[in-house]
C-alpha cells in the first residue's frame, strides 16, 4: 500500500560543499614555524551577512588604542578566544555582562598573537587578519577544522556595543571589544578560512583553480532568517583546472611517477 502523502517520483537533488565560491578556494591551511595560522577575523567597512554594521573608527580604536582591553591583552600575549560564543541569554540578567566579558579558560580554543588590516575587497571593505594558534581544551577542534579541506572555519567578534536600528540595517558603535571566538558560522562571509591568504594547494602538480568570468552584547552569527543570503554567490566554478607547459625536470607525472605530456594530461583531466 502506498502511504505517501505527496508524490516524490520526480524529485531528485544533490547539495554539496562548493570547492570554489566567488573565486575563493576551500582547502587546508598550514601553520608557521611557531604553530600560528593566518586567518580572517572580521571585515571593516561593510555590513555582516545579517545586516549589522560596525562603525569603523570605534572598531579600529578598540584594536589600536593602548588603553583598550583587547589591545592590552594582545600586546601582553594574553589574548585568547573561545570555542563558540558564550550563551549569555540563558543566564540570569545580573550574570550576563560578566560572562560576556570573561574569556573562560575552560573554553579556550586559541591564542591570538597578532591582528592587522589586509587586502581591500571588491565590496569596498578591508579584511582584518589574525595570527592564531590552537590551544586549550578545544584547541584540537580548531586545528582539525583549519586543516580539513572540506570545513570552512569561521571567526566572530565578541563585544559590548551601542546599537541603533533602521528598517534594513543595525549600526553598532563598539564600546568594549572582548575577543574573536571560533564559531560554526560567523557574521562575515569573508571572516572564514576560505579567505585565508595561504590556503594550501592539495596536489603537487602545477595545476591551479581559477575563475572563468542602545548597548548590546554584540556577537556575530548567522540567524535562521538570513540563511538565504548565504547563497548569493555571483560566480560558481566547479572543478575547473588550468595546466601550463613546464620544463622536463618539472614535467607532469601520474600517480605512479610516470612522465606525461601536457596534451595527455589535458585530455585525461575530467572537469
Amino acid at each position: 500500500m502506498n502511504n505517501a502523502l505527496e508524490n516524490v517520483d520526480r524529485i531528485s537533488f544533490v547539495v554539496e560543499v562548493l570547492t570554489i565560491r566567488n573565486g575563493r578556494k576551500l582547502g587546508r591551511i598550514r601553520p608557521d614555524q611557531d604553530g600560528y595560522y593566518t586567518v580572517p577575523l572580521a571585515v571593516l567597512g561593510t555590513p555582516t551577512d545579517n545586516r549589522t554594521y560596525y562603525e569603523v573608527n570605534d572598531f579600529v580604536n578598540q584594536l589600536t588604542s593602548p588603553d583598550s582591553y583587547i589591545n592590552k591583552c594582545l600586546v601582553d600575549a594574553k589574548l585568547f578566544g573561545e570555542y563558540g560564543h558564550p550563551m549569555i541569554k540563558l543566564l540570569p540578567e545580573n550574570l550576563q555582562l560578566p560572562r560576556l566579558m570573561l574569556v573562560d579558560e575552560k573554553n579556550h580554543s586559541h591564542h591570538i598573537k597578532k591582528i592587522w588590516t589586509g587586502e581591500k575587497l571588491e565590496s569596498g571593505g578591508r579584511i582584518i587578519y589574525g595570527l592564531i594558534k590552537p590551544t586549550g581544551p578545544f584547541g584540537s577542534y580548531l586545528r582539525d577544522s583549519l586543516e580539513d579541506p572540506c570545513l570552512n572555519t569561521s571567526f566572530s567578534l565578541r563585544s559590548i556595543a551601542h546599537s541603533t536600528e533602521t528598517r534594513d540595517l543595525i549600526r553598532r558603535k563598539i564600546k568594549y571589544l572582548v575577543t574573536f571566538d571560533f564559531v560554526g558560522a560567523g557574521g562575515y562571509t569573508e571572516a572564514t578560512k576560505r579567505y585565508a591568504p595561504a590556503v594550501e594547494v592539495l596536489v603537487d602538480l602545477p595545476i591551479t583553480h581559477h575563475i572563468l568570468q542602545t548597548s548590546h552584547a554584540a556577537m556575530e552569527h548567522l540567524s535562521n532568517t538570513e540563511l538565504n543570503e548565504i547563497f548569493g554567490a555571483k560566480i560558481v566554478t566547479i572543478g575547473s583546472k588550468q595546466t601550463s607547459f613546464v620544463p622536463e625536470k618539472q614535467a607532469l607525472c601520474d600517480e605512479r611517477g610516470t612522465l606525461q605530456s601536457v596534451f595527455t594530461r589535458l585530455m585525461n583531466t575530467s572537469v
